[in-house]
């Protein structure tokens, strides 16, 4: 009797630590809902301005702004943004007669003088609306990554980075500092 009791906690035992990591599991998966290359922007919203331009640090007079909206979920962002941002996005909407230089997708392709098919991505997230354009001013870097030899069937990618490198990844860390054995620092 001793036997099928331990035998039976062992057995709900092991079913409870298996559905903790399962939960723990989907919770790391869930930035896989975004398609991002590894080297993606962190911690910092989208800004897109009269719903179709992708842009950030543009100098915007703040007299020109007709209205704000902040987008912290994923419920309310109208689909051709959600997998551009994990950490929300600010809608800016100028007042009419208000122009901001822009470039297509296919403007920078051509640009680039690249013929065969490629990918998209803003600050490392991938783009799902072609039709979308980036404001001229917001580009700091264009990185267009090779595919790899041995898959030919992914496309080149190329990455517009509307962000300094410095405030790509978000806050990182200083690496600990290096010292004799046995001395504490104290920051």
């Amino acid at each position: 009797m001793m036997m099928n009791l331990d035998h039976l906690t062992l057995k709900k035992g092991l079913g409870f630590i298996l559905l903790c990591f399962s939960t723990v599991l989907v919770k790391a998966q869930a930035d896989t809902v975004y398609r991002h290359l590894p080297d993606a922007r962190q911690r910092i919203p989208l800004y897109v301005i009269n719903n179709q331009i992708i842009g950030s640090g543009l100098n915007i007079n703040p007299n020109d702004i007709e209205a704000i909206n902040v987008f912290k979920g994923t419920e309310n962002i109208p689909p051709q943004f959600r997998n551009l941002s994990k950490d929300g996005i600010l809608f800016i909407n100028l007042k009419k007669g208000i122009e901001i230089k822009t470039r297509s997708f296919k403007e920078i392709k051509d640009w680039l003088d690249i013929k065969e098919d490629v990918r998209f991505a803003v600050d490392g997230f991938y783009v799902d609306d072609m039709n979308l354009a980036v404001a001229v001013s917001s580009i700091c870097q264009l990185e267009v990554i090779k595919k790899q030899q041995q898959n030919k069937s992914v496309p080149d990618v190329i990455n517009i980075w509307t962000l300094e490198p410095g405030s790509r990844k978000g806050f990182v860390p200083p690496p600990p500092v290096a010292g004799k054995p046995g001395v504490i620092y104290i920051r």
